[in-house]
């Protein structure tokens, strides 16, 4: 039997880089995947007994919890939420951001994440399953880089999120976790990889070399998702091939 044989995964952002590669991994074990996006272009459209995909803005708390009441009534339960629906990017020095900026990426990154897992926890806990949610955050929840205040603040704000309802939901026996990716090439992030001053950024601050592939961080989803994790939670997995493990000259 396959690991996730009938369970019933929920994965935002799903339709390319890392929410799609965990949602063939999940797929690939037995499990019923839904997947969640602004838009599904990368996604196949087809339904199926083991698959559904709905177009969800998860900075919109109306849009979210008609998205998990679809689900429910598809499927009749949730076991699993992966949270990786996320605005990424630069958004230039600090004295310049404007109010409309700072709200983008907290309200996608940081309100996202608590409307998502919230309406995950109610139902898990309406139905009694001792569920697992996985944020994804950053290796920006623990430290800060030039121009980016309020992707770094969001991501920093989703580790403590993490940790918060981790605790009040322990009691359930649902586990709340964060996978930190380093640098991942996705589709939305491939352009800028790709030219030399990153290549050169990368050999500095990446022991490796090389940034990740999506395939590398969907991994870690799966272990926290798996029964082997049921005592793990309120914690993070850092998955940046050593970017934070050494001191920069």
């Amino acid at each position: 039997m396959a690991k996730f044989d009938g369970k019933v995964v929920v994965i935002t952002g799903g339709a390319s880089g890392i929410g799609a590669a965990s949602a063939q991994a999940f797929a690939a074990e037995g499990a019923r995947v839904a997947i969640l996006d602004r838009t599904l272009g990368g996604a196949t459209r087809e339904t199926s007994d083991t698959r559904m995909h709905e177009v969800c803005d998860v900075c919109n708390e109306s849009a979210v919890e008609r998205a998990f009441d679809l689900i429910m009534e598809r499927w009749g339960a949730i076991d699993i939420v992966v949270h990786s629906a996320a605005a990424l990017g630069g958004s230039g020095p600090f004295q310049d951001l404007t109010l409309a900026t700072w709200k983008k990426y907290i309200d996608t990154n940081l309100t996202g994440s608590f409307l998502v897992c919230r309406a995950a926890a109610r139902r898990m806990i309406e139905q009694g399953t001792k569920g697992r949610i996985i944020l994804i955050g950053s290796v920006n929840s623990f430290a800060a880089e030039r121009h980016a205040a309020p992707y770094v603040a969001s991501k920093g704000g989703v580790r403590l999120l993490t940790k918060a309802a981790a605790v009040d939901l322990a009691p359930f026996e649902i586990t709340v976790n964060m996978v930190a990716p380093g640098p991942v090439t996705t589709p939305a992030t491939e352009g800028n990889f790709e030219t030399d001053a990153t290549r050169q950024v990368f050999a500095r601050v990446l022991p490796g070399g090389k940034p990740g592939m999506p395939g590398d961080i969907a991994a870690a989803v799966l272990f926290l998702a798996s029964p082997e994790s049921r005592f793990i939670t309120g914690t993070d997995i850092i998955a940046d091939g050593g970017m934070s493990a050494q001191i920069l000259n």
